[in-house]
Order: structure tokens, then sequence, then C-alpha cells
């Protein structure tokens, strides 16, 4: 592979690659997949991706202690990015502490201790706040947040599933303690474009913050799997799709009254209406000797106007590869424009 690619994490010192792995379904406990996690993550590393994100509410930890017995094994040094779990209406994984009350902000302390014990490091390199709290305000976190800096235990700060007005308050409260928000966590992917209108990546291209898109192969809808509806798509990424058709955490720009909604199927379920794209993406794929994944990672990974750094995940060496091959090349502006065309027309 060519020189990879580096992005810095919006205005931080930390540099990473411009795709990272994610890591949701490591789970440390299934001893079957164990070995090819472990082959998938060296061979990443083996060609420079060595951006990893997981969180605490990942299998209730034992994502970040999959992690840490491949750091420990590999034994090569490796950029983490992780999440604190507050109490939030948008997580319903409640994480019991054990010194501190999970209402205090304070938990973010020994949230972030105990994810640096399972990890088994000195720091985190990407620490970010998993969604917007239930109790306390967003400026109570970010204080502790610029604390935890300031000790060294994180290089840099992110947030997770916030809105532009909570990102800019998230910023404005780092910013007084002389610490930049580096990262916003989003839903984005070429079926999911809210952030671009409802004034997330005005916000983050206005204060220099990275994008990072979770989900951006929309639960493999986007690879083309389901495309003939032979394979059916899971329950639980359907619950995850419907969920976010209809926008209970608003959003979406979309005036659509809820019962309309709940009625209406989602368009990442409609293969009828996602067809036409396909056959672009398709036609695309082809003429640059990629996946169907390729491409849409690739467009990503392309944004001209924001800094955008994807983090598939990836169980095993197979996966690893296809994910690699979504650098090192470009998307035209005609391809671009051609893929936005049939996107718009899919709605």
């Amino acid at each position: 592979m060519d020189k990879l690619e580096k992005r810095t994490l919006g205005n931080s010192n930390v540099t990473v690659p411009a795709m990272g792995i994610g890591t949701m379904l490591w789970d440390i406990n299934k001893l079957k997949n164990k070995e090819d996690i472990l082959q998938a993550y060296r061979v990443g590393l083996d060609n420079g991706f060595n951006f990893f994100d997981t969180a605490e509410i990942y299998f209730n930890g034992n994502s970040e202690r999959m992690l840490g017995e491949c750091l420990k094994k590999d034994g090569r040094p490796i950029m983490v990015a992780t999440k604190f779990a507050p109490l939030s209406a948008m997580i319903p994984i409640k994480i019991k502490r054990k010194t501190v009350s999970p209402k205090s902000p304070r938990a973010l302390i020994e949230a972030l201790d105990c994810s640096l014990k399972r990890l088994g490091v000195d720091y985190i390199d990407l620490y970010q706040m998993h969604a917007p709290p239930k109790y306390n305000t967003i400026e109570d976190y970010m204080d502790i947040m610029a604390e935890a800096v300031k000790a060294g235990k994180i290089r840099a700060v992110g947030v997770c599933n916030f809105s532009e007005k909570q990102i800019r308050q998230a910023n404005t409260r780092l910013a007084q303690h002389g610490v930049p928000l580096a990262t916003a966590m989003i839903g984005y992917n070429l079926l999911r474009r809210y952030p671009e209108t409802n004034g997330v990546f005005t916000a983050c291209r206005e204060m220099n913050i990275s994008v990072i898109p979770y989900a951006p192969l929309a639960e493999g809808i986007l690879t083309g799997k389901y495309r003939s509806g032979e394979i059916k798509i899971p329950l639980s990424y359907r619950g995850a799709i419907y969920f976010g058709h209809l926008n209970i955490t608003k959003d979406q720009n979309n005036s659509t009254p809820l019962i309309q909604k709940i009625f209406t199927k989602p368009r990442e379920l409609d293969n009828k209406k996602l067809e036409p794209l396909f056959k672009v993406l398709d036609k695309i794929a082809k003429d640059h000797n990629k996946t169907i994944a390729q491409v849409v990672i690739n467009w990503l990974i392309t944004t001209e106007e924001i800094s955008v750094i994807p983090i598939p995940g990836i169980r095993n060496i197979r996966q690893m590869n296809d994910n690699m091959g979504s650098l090192g090349w470009l998307l035209t502006k005609e391809e671009r424009s051609l893929i936005d065309i049939a996107e718009k027309n899919s709605i």
C-alpha cells in the first residue's frame, strides 16, 4: 500500500490514519472469533492502520479488554479512542460505578481509570463523551475532561451524538480551559446525511472539529449484501434503522408527523428505492476494481469541506482487507456527483 494518509484530530496534536477501526463487536468472551480478531488486528498494524475506537459499554467493557489483549500480544503501539457513558436518555445501558454516583460528573474520572486498566495503557489518545448527559450540564463534564487532559490521562477530547448546539457548548467550555474539542462522532453515511443540514457540519467546519462517522456502511446495507433480498437484515439492525427513521433524537430537519413515519418503510429497508443507487455504486466500483463498500467509505474519506475519519468495524482479515482497499485512490468529482444525484433520487 502507498503511504497511508494521516489526519489531525481537529485542533489537537493527535494525528491518526484517515480511517480507523471500529471494535464495537469485539467480545473477549467469544472465544471462537478471538484469533480472527487478533489476525485482523495485526494485518491492520502491518499496513499502518493503528487507530482503534471502542467504548466502556461495548459488551460491558469486553471490547476494551479484547483490544487490550491484542495490544499486549502484538506489542506495537496503537492509537486508542474510547468513550465514557454518562446517564443519558440515548444510552439504554446504565454502568454501575464503584466509588462515585453515576449521576455525578466525576463518574467520568472513575470510568476513565477503569478504561485505562482494561486497555492496559497509561493514557487515552481520544476520550469521548458517548451521549449528552441526563443529569448536570455539558459544561460540568467538559470541566472534568479538561482536568483529565491536564493530568495527562487523555490527549484529546471528543463528543458523540451531540447536536449543533451541544457541540458549541462543549467547545466553548473546553476553550475556557485552553483545551480544543477535537472530534464529534455522529451517525453519518451515504444514506444518513442529516449532519450536512442540521448544523452539525456547519459547527464542526467553523471550529475545525473532525467528524468521526459511526455506521459508515449503514449497518451493512451499503455493502450491497442485502440488495437481492436473499439475505435478511438482522432484527437488531432493522430496529436501529427504524429508531433513526422515527427521528426521536430530532437530528433530522423533517416535519413529517411521527404517526406517518411509523407506517412508512425506512429507505434503508426499501430495496426497490435503493436499487438505482446501487447500480451507480456498482458501476463505479467496477471501474476502479473495488467493492461497493470501498466506494462508500472512499466517499466519506474524500469529503472536501470537512475532515472525516470513518471507523468501519472489522472482525476478521477479509473485512480488514476490504476496508483497507477504501484508501489509496480517489473518486472523481463526476463520480461523486453521480452518487449524490442517485442518492437524492432514492429519497
